[in-house]
């Protein structure tokens, strides 16, 4: 992006912003040239380039930060899953830092650019922001307040809403991107550039709405209905229903079905962590009702998965905290079912330990959720 290259990532305490790196640095440039070069490269899969930029990522974060391998390996899947809140850091931080100082230039440069690019180069860069956002969380949040009045919100939501994919030829897709050889049909590749750029932007809501800004702004866009009526989780594949158990097999297309679907519930939970959360509750639960069936058949099956699990933890918080919507759910037998589900449980929803004030009332709404831990 313009401007990268006058920004330098340093040691703390060793040299400060526009030096040059320390001779660790200097040494490993070459590798980081190198790999930068790769992804240009049409012979490489993208899940090879998503691994090697991460690979980057995380030898930047131990190289220049000094971090311990724990803090920067937070996640096997932190890049796409979105679910891994930004732990607290320092001002010290110099990566954040950098970050902090081009938010504008990034967010000025991604409203001009996305709308523009080609449909199989648009996830790449929603991903890139992701992880922009994801340092941004730790620091002031300028990079989300930037974002937050420009456009680029409304355009992800209308690049959400012209999606389109058959989960069957995406699972397809996916088995040959994963194999060692061979290429993607043209017919293949297009279903998998719609489903990567449907990850990404679940991702990139996910990540926004965590700041006050983003959740204001997904808000006005409605983003809890747009994903009601998307075709792509309205319409599952019959393979959910006709093997509920494969939801849990890698390969197939329940499987990415139900994993895509367990990301669109987050963003419903991550829009559930703000204090005007009740003006949203119905909308989510709406969200949760259309897909009853899907819910139904797991519930039916006795299937564990994480779909499921997150839509009984969210039906049960908004009940025990909304008291104004407890007739909503309790006469709905698919809200009803997946409440009395997360009831009977031992242990309820590891999305929270302990329970908020459960007489809070609509004119003092509290949070629902106060922090997204992995699932």
């Amino acid at each position: 992006m313009n401007g990268m290259e006058n920004e330098t990532l340093t040691k703390p305490g060793k040299t400060k912003p526009g030096k040059k790196m320390d001779k660790t640095g200097e040494e490993a440039s070459p590798v980081f040239a190198t790999a930068a070069r790769c992804f240009v490269l049409e012979l490489l899969k993208i899940q090879e380039k998503v691994q090697q930029y991460k690979t980057i990522r995380y030898i930047l974060r131990t190289l220049f930060e000094k971090n311990s391998v724990d803090t920067v390996n937070e996640a096997e899947e932190w890049l796409l899953d979105g679910l891994i809140q930004s732990p607290a850091t320092t001002s010290s931080d110099d990566i954040i830092n950098i970050v902090d100082r081009m938010a504008d230039d990034v967010t000025r440069h991604l409203e001009c650019a996305i709308a523009d690019l080609p449909k199989h180069r648009k996830a790449a860069c929603v991903m890139v922001t992701n992880d922009l956002l994801h340092e941004d969380l730790k620091g002031n949040k300028k990079m989300c307040n930037h974002l937050s009045k420009s456009g680029v919100p409304r355009i992800l939501c209308d690049e959400l809403l012209a999606i389109k994919f058959d989960w069957n030829v995406v699972a397809t897709a996916l088995k040959k991107e994963a194999g060692a050889a061979g290429t993607v049909a043209a017919s293949l590749a297009e279903n998998l550039f719609n489903y990567n750029l449907f990850v990404a932007i679940l991702t990139f809501f996910t990540r926004y709405a965590t700041s006050e800004s983003g959740w204001n702004v997904l808000s006005e866009l409605a983003v809890t209905e747009i994903l009601a009526e998307m075709p792509v989780l309205t319409e599952p594949p019959k393979e959910l229903f006709l093997k509920p158990q494969s939801v849990k097999t890698k390969g197939t297309a329940a499987h990415a079905y139900a994993n895509a679907l367990d990301l669109a519930l987050h963003v419903c939970k991550q829009m559930c962590t703000k204090t005007k959360w009740k003006k949203l509750s119905l909308k989510v639960l709406a969200f949760i009702q259309r897909l009853g069936e899907v819910f139904q058949q797991l519930m039916r099956a006795e299937v564990n998965c994480d779909c499921l699990e997150t839509a009984k933890a969210i039906v049960y918080e908004i009940s025990i905290n909304d008291e104004s919507i407890i007739g909503a759910i309790d006469g709905d037998h698919v809200l009803r079912q997946l409440k009395k589900a997360e009831e009977a449980k031992s242990v309820k929803s590891n999305a929270r330990k302990q329970f908020i004030n459960v007489n809070s009332s609509f004119a003092a709404p509290r949070q629902l959720f106060s922090t997204l831990q992995p699932v």
